[in-house]
């Protein structure tokens, strides 16, 4: 009972030259709520028939709720070309639903703890016949139609490990469910994705996508994000995510979702 009151009372400890110096932090506690910056995919999180938002994210700020006595609202991103701006101006206080610490996030914002490993594979539209892909490098040919977009997996990794390639390159800022359209309308044949993304897909999706070769060469994490002066924010939030991993929730969160392997 003691941690948990002790947890609850994380946000209001901190002298107030400190909670001064974090204006996220600040602007939190004045509400009495955190306000998520969230993307829809799958099991990650999307909305029940009623509209109401569900699925891993929203079970994990459940206990950031209970532990501190603040409410959570979301908020969709609706760019990630912006994702700095967007949390510099205020339209959210932080990234929950967890993203890969990888290119495109490092030394861009304040990664939070570790959540879970990822890793990166390729996946196909289920409909297409892989039989005589055999290796990765059978991907490395002008046959090979890929999608990806900029400062994501296929637009980082894509023209590197397979240069002969074709590669759909959209641009930052479209959703990544853009990214799926074009594999069912038959624009592009394959997709980098990590597991997390592919599975939390799949959940909701099922038979659309299938794995076709593993690149666990790269095991990359996948974390929260906060403003790159929110210090005192991370510390917080982090304090209440190692207490939810100590009891083995978030174990058991990741397991209910299908996003630990």
């Amino acid at each position: 009972m003691l941690k948990y009151l002790a947890a609850v009372f994380l946000f209001l400890l901190l002298p107030f030259h400190a909670m001064a110096q974090d204006k996220v932090l600040d602007r939190i506690v004045a509400k009495g709520e955190i306000n998520c910056g969230v993307y829809v995919l799958g099991t990650v999180f999307s909305y029940d028939t009623s509209g109401k938002p569900k699925g891993f994210t929203v079970d994990l700020m459940d206990q950031v709720s209970l532990r501190t006595g603040l409410k959570i609202k979301y908020t969709e991103i609706s760019s990630f070309a912006t994702l700095r701006q967007d949390m510099e101006t205020g339209k959210f206080d932080m990234i929950c639903a967890p993203v890969l610490f990888f290119p495109s996030t490092a030394m861009k914002f304040l990664p939070g703890n570790y959540i879970a490993r990822d890793e990166i594979n390729i996946y196909a539209d289920a409909s297409i016949d892989t039989s005589k892909i055999t290796k990765v490098e059978d991907l490395n040919a002008p046959s090979a139609r890929f999608v990806g977009m900029d400062g994501e997996l296929g637009g980082i990794y894509v023209p590197k490990l397979f240069p002969k390639a074709k590669l759909t390159m959209l641009p930052q800022g479209v959703t990544p469910a853009q990214m799926f359209l074009e594999l069912q309308t038959k624009k592009a044949d394959y997709i980098l994705l990590s597991r997390v993304a592919a599975q939390a897909y799949g959940k909701d999706n099922p038979n659309k996508i299938k794995l076709v070769q593993k690149l666990s060469a790269l095991y990359p994490s996948i974390r929260f994000f906060y403003p790159a002066d929110s210090f005192q924010l991370k510390a917080n939030v982090d304090a209440v995510l190692d207490e939810v991993e100590r009891e083995g929730i978030m174990q058991g969160l990741l397991k209910k979702h299908d996003l630990l392997f």
